[in-house]
């Protein structure tokens, strides 16, 4: 099977066909000093490549994912290392065509650091993250340049009033805003929070305190936008049995409502973010269940239905940690903790239309790594390089203010066209079976990610709308 690799030229994003999509991911143990890896891996579980280990001086134990920025290079940060004291983890880039890391930033507390979640890219192409530690203590919201790299904390939290310790990444909202969970502080004896940043006003709104309570506690997960607007997200405790709850918050009107209460029955222990998925939202359980690793549920907006839909064991992998991520052929790609053939944990692929679950790759904590907790990147191998051989296949203009024109031959049609955001929610699809084709991707400011497939060809490309 042949895959398309990005191309950057002025004004235009071009197509070689070369190198295999691949999924981009980290674990926080095993590599060659037993402290975390970056990995690539096809996304059929084939050629398994470990990019980097991590030791002290570059940081390590990355509990995050990967973010693959607009000029091409993936950002990442670790929880723990780097140099300073206290060492509390790094910000590096890796280049995918070379594989060259590039540490960027060491962490000390003050200056942020102790990161447990991913990078987002904003609708200005900037990225956007927020973590524990700040120049007040209760955490801090926080951006990078990726064509200077420069660091900048927006926003310090309090962590008596605004809540602390943000574990997850944020959410860029429809309405242009940032939303996310603090998982500590707040007005009720440390239960955490939920907020709304702006970063044009720079003003920082807590929007609810979590009761600590039947209302839930400590949100590790962060939010996700459903069809109907809602935003949605779970806690790691608190509801009836303590086991956490599922819960949503209307952004136009700040209404905070309990979905569901997680029971013995249904497993324990939220950690993840949920992912739109064609409509419903998936999302993942860390314990418990039927066989006792785990599972994988769906909440469906228009009733907010929940239901569990597949069942984590050891032997396939098991405790997942790491949030569900779309994938440009319809399907969702997460990691599992423990479990599989070697014990450290799985690379899995879930489908959500026949709800069956597939594991890609085993870790064995030894030169792969292990233990992975940090949600997966899917992008192709070679972004940025100029490969000798392309298809005659352009997407231009790049920037635009909302449409492309996909031009390509004839013996490249039909193709499948789907369009998504950066946060992988699916704007829409579409088959083009002409040569020069009109795409619409939106007035809405922002990354968006257009895959294209064709007769054993498929790659995921950005484009920024202005």
């Amino acid at each position: 099977m042949r895959h398309f690799t990005l191309l950057l030229t002025a004004g235009a994003l071009q197509l070689s066909a070369q190198d295999p999509a691949r999924i981009w991911g980290m674990t926080t143990s095993g590599g060659a000093n037993n402290q975390g890896t970056v990995f690539a891996v096809d996304a059929d579980g084939t050629d398994f490549t470990t990019v980097f280990s991590f030791d002290d001086a570059s940081g390590w134990g990355p509990e995050g994912g990967l973010c693959l920025a607009p000029n091409g290079l993936i950002y990442g940060m670790t929880t723990f290392g780097g140099v300073g004291i206290p060492a509390l983890g790094t910000l590096f880039t890796i280049d995918p065509a070379t594989s060259a890391f590039t540490k960027l930033r060491d962490f000390t507390g003050p200056n942020g650091g102790y990161n447990h979640g991913t990078l987002i890219v904003g609708s200005d192409g900037l990225l956007y993250g927020a973590g524990y530690a700040g120049t007040d203590g209760g955490g801090s919201i926080f951006r990078v340049d990726p064509y200077t790299n420069s660091y900048t904390e927006l926003y310090a939290l309090d962590q008596s009033v605004d809540g602390a310790a943000i574990n997850s990444r944020l959410l860029q909202a429809s309405d242009g805003l940032f939303y996310g969970a603090a998982s500590q502080g707040g007005a009720n004896n440390q239960s955490g929070t939920l907020f709304r940043y702006d970063p044009v006003g720079d003003v920082y709104t807590k929007l609810h305190d979590f009761e600590g309570a039947l209302g839930g506690r400590t949100p590790y997960g962060g939010l996700t936008q459903a069809t109907n607007g809602w935003l949605y997200g779970t806690t790691f405790e608190g509801g009836v049995q303590n086991h956490g709850i599922v819960y949503k918050l209307d952004p136009v009107n700040d209404v905070f409502m309990k979905v569901k209460d997680i029971d013995d029955m249904n497993g324990t222990d939220c950690w993840n973010t949920l992912v739109n998925a064609g409509g419903d939202l998936v999302g993942t359980v860390t314990n418990g269940g039927m066989n006792a690793g785990g599972f994988i549920f769906t909440i469906d907006p228009t009733t907010d239905l929940f239901t569990v839909v597949n069942a984590f064991a050891v032997a396939t992998g098991s405790g997942p940690l790491a949030s569900l991520e779309n994938g440009p052929d319809g399907q969702l790609y997460g990691m599992a903790q423990l479990g599989g053939t070697g014990f450290y944990g799985t690379i899995y692929r879930f489908d959500p239309i026949t709800l069956q679950r597939t594991t890609l790759f085993n870790f064995d904590n030894g030169a792969n790594g292990g233990l992975p907790r940090g949600e997966l990147l899917l992008t192709g191998a070679g972004v940025g390089l100029a490969e000798a051989h392309t298809t005659s296949m352009v997407l231009m203009p790049n920037p635009t203010s909302g449409e492309v024109t996909l031009e390509c031959a004839p013996s490249m049609l039909p193709l499948q066209a789907t369009i998504t955001d950066a946060l992988g929610r699916v704007l829409s699809r579409r088959t083009v079976t002409a040569t020069r084709t009109q795409i619409d991707l939106g007035r809405i400011p922002g990354i968006r990610f257009v895959t294209l497939n064709a007769s054993g060809y498929t790659h995921t490309l950005h484009v920024l709308v202005e």
